[in-house]
């Protein structure tokens, strides 16, 4: 059965099984009571009932309060298709056996095809013994399976009551909201998972007023189609000298590219001409990770770059990314979603630094970065990315790992300070590494000019 949570289905290789058992289980307010109703009334959608049982003493008028502001809401699914019944006065009173009782005779009322129990785990059960809340777990699996229901579980605790030692429970989910200094992460884990191969680990998800959206761990995905060769057609990087050195053709489609320098030495200048080369048979897009668009935009009609051109036409986008605390790995599916829905050709990623100020960088970066430009080359998307080492340094809490520019075809490395016998709008790149084309390249330097005329208007040559 599918939950037709973005991203959760993809992580479970599917979604969850008939008859199943499963336990959401972590602290309050990371979400699981949102994803609950979530998967309810996007089921609901496709006629599917659900019987929603609260063992806690808060009202369903409440909950369904906070429910209203969430999009895939419908009040009226409510008693039509969601159905929510109370067994707080059960629980007190008869404990988990008048709770079996209630849900057995509340199931075969609602003829429902999913059962949802949330707020099981209270400062009551935990002095219960555990052979009643075995017997509990064992009752509620024959109860599910009998009736072809799937049941979720939705505990506060983490594994006290209801721990993966002490039932035979179908899957265990643990859910937590990650700190670390001053950022934060909401991670999801499957620890337990019976009839299928999950992605396993941990993964990211966010919660807005969609609801909650998963992020499976970019390098963990399945591969899809064979590994994508490079391109045998070139296109123009949009200076025409480093284009003369590329045997005037430029780099091949489906390549890497990245142009590393300090603050300043003109590695944005560079991705902008890039990108003012798209075309609407060819549509670029700009992500921009340390800088906001609409300076991008600023700066590429500075510089003459025909930016503005390109965006009112159509051939250009420019978003940000990682603006809002987004992790790594929505950063990269957003990323991959816009190229997507786009039908992106060209792509600049304006500072791996914005990737790198995240909490999985450290540790995942270097495995990330990789599958990401496998992603873009198997949709034939030219790319180039841009690399302040300081920047990235301080953001990832290491310096560039030498191994990193690996992963590129294209490595293009602006020298740092003017030198003695240098123009000061001269800027000369060193061509590193280039990747097919007959042999790469036919000097090892280039001098690119940035010039700026009495009148305001500027020209990158």
């Amino acid at each position: 059965m599918p939950t037709l949570v973005e991203g959760l289905d993809e992580i479970l290789n599917g979604g969850l099984f008939e008859g199943g058992v499963y336990i959401f289980e972590g602290p309050p307010g990371v979400g699981k009571t949102t994803l609950a109703n979530q998967i309810a009334y996007t089921l609901a959608r496709r006629e599917i009932r659900t019987l929603y049982v609260t063992m806690l003493a808060e009202s369903h008028a409440r909950m369904l309060q906070h429910m209203e502001q969430q999009i895939f809401f419908d009040q009226q699914e409510v008693s039509a298709t969601v159905f929510y019944v109370s067994g707080y006065r059960e629980l007190e009173q008869g404990g988990l056996k008048s709770v079996v009782e209630l849900l057995r005779a509340e199931l075969m009322r609602h003829r429902a095809s999913l059962l949802v129990i949330d707020g099981l785990v209270v400062n009551s059960l935990e002095t219960m013994t555990n052979d009643s809340v075995r017997q509990f777990v064992h009752e509620l699996q024959s109860l599910v399976s009998a009736m072809s229901c799937t049941s979720l579980v939705l505990t506060s605790g983490n594994g006290n009551a209801l721990s993966a030692e002490q039932t035979m429970v179908d899957g265990i989910f643990s859910f937590e909201d990650h700190g670390f200094h001053w950022r934060a992460e909401r991670r999801m884990q499957v620890r337990k998972f019976r009839g299928s191969q999950i992605i396993r680990g941990q993964h990211t998800f966010c919660i807005s007023t969609q609801g909650l959206q998963f992020f499976p761990r970019l390098e963990s995905l399945p591969l899809t189609g064979t590994h994508a060769r490079l391109g045998k057609t070139a296109i123009s990087t949009g200076m025409p000298a480093l284009d003369g050195v590329l045997h005037g053709r430029g780099i091949l489609t489906g390549s890497a590219s990245a142009v590393i320098g300090q603050t300043g030495t003109g590695k944005t200048t560079l991705a902008l001409a890039f990108a003012a080369c798209s075309t609407p048979d060819a549509p670029g897009l700009v992500l921009s990770c340390t800088e906001l668009g609409s300076d991008l935009r600023q700066l590429g009609s500075e510089l003459g770059l025909g930016i503005e051109a390109a965006v009112a036409s159509g051939a250009l986008s420019i978003r940000n990314l990682g603006h809002e605390d987004e992790s790594m790995d929505e950063m990269g599916h957003k990323l991959l979603r816009l190229v997507d829905e786009l039908k992106i050709r060209r792509l600049v990623v304006d500072g791996v630094a914005g990737l790198a100020d995240t909490l999985a960088f450290p540790e995942r970066g270097y495995r990330f970065l990789g599958r990401l430009l496998i992603e873009l080359r198997q949709r034939g998307v030219t790319s180039l990315f841009t690399v302040d080492p300081d920047a990235l340094a301080v953001a990832a809490g290491t310096p560039l790992a030498d191994g990193v520019t690996g992963w590129f075809d294209n490595v293009f490395t602006f020298e740092t300070g003017p030198t003695r016998d240098r123009k000061v709008d001269q800027r000369v790149l060193t061509i590193g590494k280039v990747r097919g084309g007959g042999g790469g390249a036919t000097q090892s330097t280039v001098d690119l000019f940035v010039s700026f005329s009495k009148a305001g208007e500027a020209s990158a040559v």
